[in-house]
């Protein structure tokens, strides 16, 4: 799994940028390779950080302009401003026990008598 990460600052409440973010969450779970993404704002500093989860590095590539849209409708309807995009690989995931982790699929398991399912 690898992760974008971009940073924004706005002047503007915190919460127009939050509303942005949610408006391209449909789009975005529609990209092949989406795992899941997180949306972090700071209301006090105006600062706010968007984490989008990938399958794959190629899954990652392979939505960079769709990235660079969503980037751009977020900072237009918000007055935001982009000031980094960074990309990781994801090292370690770590939850609550008994908690799955976001993003994870659940592994196919065979019924005796069954054919596979998902």
């Amino acid at each position: 799994m690898v992760a974008r990460v971009t940073t924004y600052h706005a002047d503007e409440p915190s919460d127009r940028l939050l509303e942005a973010f949610q408006d391209t969450i449909g789009p975005l779970q529609q990209v092949d390779g989406f795992s899941h993404a997180y949306f972090l704002v700071d209301a006090d500093t105006g600062k706010a950080v968007s984490m989008t989860i990938w399958e794959s590095e190629d899954a990652m590539s392979a939505s960079e302009a769709g990235g660079e849209q969503r980037r751009r409708e977020r900072t237009e309807a918000s007055g935001a401003a982009v000031e980094s995009v960074d990309h990781y690989e994801v090292g370690l995931i770590a939850v609550a026990p008994g908690v799955r982790p976001a993003g994870r699929r659940p592994e196919p398991v065979e019924e005796p008598g069954e054919e596979m399912v998902a």
